[in-house]
């Protein structure tokens, strides 16, 4: 398992307005901390008609079946056990510089 690796995995059980089910998620944990057992993930969702694609979101065009959405403010942090089998790897170095963007915006000071 790699970094922007992205893997269909179950998210349940999950509380409140968590994503869950089975469903894509993108790996962002580093290489080295994906030794751990544990990884830490960006859920993904699929792109729904008149759906519009907020600032902390990534719009996934052509990386899988269909148009999807990286849900950034949704990081979490999951056993390897919720996997369930790889569906491709994001090899897009501009498209992994947007996604990290977008996560370090979530994480500056607002003034």
């Amino acid at each position: 398992m790699n970094q922007y690796d992205v893997y269909l995995a179950d998210l349940n059980p999950t509380i409140g307005r968590e994503q869950r089910g089975k469903r894509p998620i993108l790996i962002i944990s580093n290489n080295y901390e994906n030794l751990l057992d544990v990884l830490t993930i960006l859920p993904i969702t699929s792109l729904k008609k008149n759906r519009r694609v907020y600032p902390n979101e990534f719009l996934l065009q052509n990386e899988l079946e269909k148009p999807s959405i990286v849900l950034c403010q949704q990081i979490r942090t999951i056993s390897k056990q919720r996997l369930v089998k790889k569906l491709t790897t994001i090899d897009n170095p501009f498209t992994r510089k947007d996604i990290m963007q977008i996560l370090c915006r979530r994480f500056e000071e607002m003034e």
